[in-house]
């Protein structure tokens, strides 16, 4: 009897034929909540997204050898549980770092150029707004990037080339052509844009709060393309209200889906996005292909190349 794979159907069309093609009986399930998993408890392996899979879950699958992750992040499954159950939890570390690098870049540009409040007076008739709002050139600003693993790196590189001065902060030492290495309150305290590329883990969750605001230029912008649970939201609705800081471009949230009563959608110094930063064509493919192969691996008694939970 062939294997079973269970998968998001949103991926099915990128995930489906190279799963198909190693030989698994493939799944499409219309979301990842536990009623629905549990209707396949006797699933070898799983593509997951980004819902929350708890212990609970995990435990009612017996069979489970593999969780492979659909992107980057894990922060939506318990690592050391999973190790406990002798289950691999792995990633596909690069798979959209370029699409999540470019769309940063693109936050960056619609800030300094007020492009999403121009196109939106521009359909509500007033061609006159931009003319009395004028725009801010980014070569010559400092821009600070948070985290610097293959998204921060990525994010760097495009930005060389518009004549800006790079500011870098990462936990750990590196080294880049792109950038000066900073520390953390110097980076906050002279970047006209931060962008945010951290994962969130112990020691970096909340780590952006009302006192990194209050080091912030008044006329400087965030962009957090890592997770939402790294900003505390609150404290940032109020430095974005009070105008401790001119605005931020934000594809994460402490909760997703953003709920419709949140008090960022209601303010319009803030460009949003529904963390779908990862989503082209060409990283789905990448994505897709990598996930699958770790899936494949596992399920023929061998180790993922991108294990994240220390099965290894």
């Amino acid at each position: 009897m062939d294997k079973k794979v269970i998968i998001p159907k949103e991926f099915a069309h990128y995930l489906g034929e190279p799963l198909r093609d190693y030989g698994f009986e493939v799944v499409e399930l219309e979301d990842q909540y536990a009623e629905t998993l549990l209707q396949h408890k006797d699933a070898d392996g799983m593509v997951l997204n980004a819902t929350p899979l708890s212990n609970e879950t995990i435990d009612q699958m017996p069979n489970l050898k593999v969780i492979a992750r659909f992107g980057v992040g894990y922060d939506n499954v318990d690592l050391n549980h999973c190790k406990e159950r002798g289950i691999y939890v792995t990633n596909t570390p690069g798979g959209n770092e370029v699409a999540v690098a470019e769309c940063a870049v693109t936050d960056i540009l619609i800030l300094s150029k007020n492009l999403y409040t121009v196109s939106q007076k521009m359909h509500e008739g007033d061609d006159s707004y931009a003319f009395h709002h004028p725009s801010h050139d980014i070569k010559g600003k400092t821009i600070g990037i948070v985290g610097y693993g293959n998204i921060g790196q990525q994010a760097a590189k495009m930005l060389s080339g518009f004549g800006v001065n790079t500011l870098i902060w990462n936990r750990s030492p590196k080294t880049s052509e792109y950038g000066e290495f900073v520390e953390w309150d110097e980076l906050f305290k002279r970047s006209d844009f931060v962008s945010l590329h951290l994962p969130a883990v112990k020691g970096t969750i909340g780590s952006v709060n009302k006192e990194t605001f209050k080091m912030m230029k008044n006329s400087a912008f965030i962009v957090n393309f890592a997770r939402g649970a790294v900003i505390n939201e609150q404290d940032m609705i109020e430095a974005l209200k009070s105008g401790e800081i001119a605005g931020a471009g934000l594809d994460v949230f402490e909760k997703e889906p953003l709920p419709m009563d949140s008090e960022l959608r209601k303010l319009p110094n803030v460009f949003m996005t529904p963390h779908n930063s990862g989503f082209s064509v060409e990283s789905f493919t990448k994505i897709s292909n990598m996930a699958s192969s770790e899936v494949n691996h596992v399920l023929n008694g061998e180790k993922p190349e991108h294990c994240v939970n220390g099965l290894d």
